[in-house]
């Protein structure tokens, strides 16, 4: 029980660094630096991995170990494919099923959402997954929000880069009050349509910067996401491996934002 108990606590840790970005697409983990960072036996290390690479934020490869999950052109299309036919399903039943009381409460966190993003907040990335969830558990069907949070994991590359973007804040908030009305108004067509901008404009701005970079010729991905390597030395190690406090304390959040 114990080594269960310890391995949730080092995935919770080690999945809040990756979608903060404390922890960097390529970057590679060592299993010696991650003993020592966290405290526990390398088959409580080995357990986290594994369980990380099911959420698909980590991956494996022979005599290379684990890295921080990347994403190619090709599985950000399937993946977005897939976001964007879910989510319409679920914001349909969404307006089949949101109560009032549930409307006055979306509309709560979404002021605290929005307070968040302006003030550009180490719990911003994470308020906005908050307000996200929220909406769609209001679809009572458990199955397509597992699925859903799930691919949003799978695409945090792509949303967290989206955050760096100028004016992406305040085109988020506004976007956020548009879905908001639809599903208070019962527009069906509106929300739908809402949802899939949303959706989609991380990806197409993330393949946009892609391609900028393939035209100057500085190496697609890697010229985006500078090439982390393994971290030996004591005080980096410690740098990445605080998780959810870590976080708290706004490591590694966009400068730009």
């Amino acid at each position: 029980m114990i080594p269960l108990v310890q391995s949730t606590r080092v995935v919770q840790e080690m999945e809040a660094a990756i979608l903060s970005g404390a922890l960097k697409p390529r970057e590679r983990l060592v299993e010696m630096d991650l003993i020592s960072q966290y405290g526990v036996s390398r088959t409580v290390i080995r357990e986290a991995l594994k369980r990380l690479e099911a959420r698909g934020l980590i991956r494996t490869a022979p005599f290379r170990g684990a890295t921080v999950a990347d994403l190619t052109a090709e599985e950000i299309d399937e993946l977005y494919f897939a976001r964007v036919a879910i989510e319409k399903i679920a914001a349909r039943l969404v307006l089949d099923h949101v109560r009032p009381e549930e409307v006055q409460r979306l509309k709560t966190l979404l002021r605290e959402v929005e307070d968040h993003l302006r003030h550009k907040t180490p719990q911003m990335i994470e308020k906005d997954l908050e307000f996200h969830r929220a909406v769609y558990r209001t679809c009572r069907n458990r199955y397509l929000c597992e699925v859903i949070d799930f691919l949003r994991t799978k695409a945090h590359i792509v949303g967290y880069n989206a955050w760096s973007l100028p004016q992406r804040i305040e085109q988020s908030i506004l976007e956020h009050r548009e879905i908001l009305r639809a599903i208070e108004e019962g527009d069906r067509t509106r929300l739908e349509k809402l949802v899939i901008e949303h959706i989609t404009f991380s990806k197409k701005s993330y393949q946009e910067q892609l391609k900028g970079l393939n035209q100057t010729g500085r190496g697609g991905k890697k010229a985006f996401f500078p090439q982390a390597k393994g971290r030996t030395k004591p005080e980096k190690s410690k740098e990445i491996g605080q998780g959810r406090k870590h976080v708290a304390q706004g490591a590694n959040l966009p400068r730009s934002l």
